[in-house]
């Protein structure tokens, strides 16, 4: 059970297109019914934003946070938690507002916001892995952070700045499909080579490297579908780059998870990653945000994080 006196609330009032700062007042007091009069909340101000306020209701003594928006939300959140000198005493617990929802596919999650706040509330969280990664910016700075769910690199984060830039009222799946579609006019594949656990396991001119602590990405593709949350290892999926005949099946077989049948398909499994580009720019996607460009190194962190209705069949 949770203790409503060191729960916080971390809301993202942009989730949703704005429908949770349109209707926080409505919100908060439903999230209050359930999880407790004493929880406190903190809204975030901009992108990455998250991570601060996770790191200031840990120094402040908060045993639980709560993560209110989208993927991108839940993914600073706990980073935030992870970069707190307290937070292996911390739990996680999701609240989705967004445009995928792919890491809430693993927990026992529901659209009801009072039913979402009673699995927080009733439930004991489960220690899982997550990622570390290690990456550049288009200035050329080097940054890290850690991810809850999926990093890739290749097209993915062109996929996600025309998702977050788009005017239409789109979510979820039809929101990446029509993404998808106007990033693969305009990108141009990346030719990387790919380590797994210091070996050198392939150069590859590809679409996406997909690095996967979770299942799912870009609105309900299961890109990674034998990932498991405490395995200590990530599968690293790479989809090559091909003429849009020979890469239909495995668009068609993403959503289901048979694109790993595919010739164009390789996946791999280890606990470090590095992927080194040669020709083109292969975009960063980390958790649902666009943050630079490879080359990239993704490591996992075992059983790093606390994260309540965490579903069984996924650890």
């Amino acid at each position: 059970m949770i203790d409503p006196r060191k729960t916080y609330v971390i809301a993202n009032p942009a989730g949703r297109g704005g429908w949770v700062g349109l209707n926080w007042h409505r919100l908060s007091d439903e999230i209050r019914a359930v999880l407790g009069a004493d929880v406190q909340f903190l809204q975030t101000q901009s992108i990455g934003d998250g991570v601060r306020c996770a790191r200031e209701a840990v120094e402040a003594g908060a045993t639980t946070l709560v993560s209110f928006g989208g993927d991108g939300t839940h993914s600073e959140v706990a980073d935030g938690i992870m970069r707190a000198s307290a937070g292996q005493k911390v739990s996680l617990g999701i609240l989705h507002a967004g445009t995928g929802g792919d890491f809430r596919r693993m927990l026992h999650a529901s659209d009801d916001l009072g039913a979402a706040c009673r699995v927080i509330a009733e439930s004991e969280p489960v220690s899982v892995d997550c990622g570390w990664v290690e990456y550049v910016t288009e200035s050329g700075e080097s940054r890290g952070r850690h991810f809850l769910n999926i990093a890739t690199t290749g097209i993915g984060g062109l996929v996600d700045r025309f998702v977050n830039e788009s005017k239409h009222r789109l979510r979820g799946g039809p929101a990446y499909a029509l993404a998808t579609l106007r990033a693969n006019m305009v990108y141009k594949p990346a030719e990387v080579t790919i380590e797994v656990d210091s070996e050198n396991v392939g150069t590859y001119r590809v679409s996406a490297v997909g690095v996967c602590n979770g299942r799912w990405c870009g609105g309900g593709m299961m890109l990674a579908p034998n990932a498991r949350l405490q395995d200590g290892l990530l599968d690293v999926v790479v989809l090559e780059a091909a003429s849009t005949l020979r890469s239909l099946p495995v668009l068609q077989g993403v959503y289901k998870g048979t694109h790993t049948r595919s010739r164009l398909v390789h996946v791999f499994q280890g606990q470090r990653v590095r992927v080194t580009p040669h020709k083109n720019t292969a975009y960063m996607d980390i958790d649902g945000e666009a943050p630079g460009i490879a080359p990239a190194s993704f490591q996992v962190r075992q059983k790093a994080l606390r994260v309540h209705g965490v579903r069984p069949e996924f650890v």
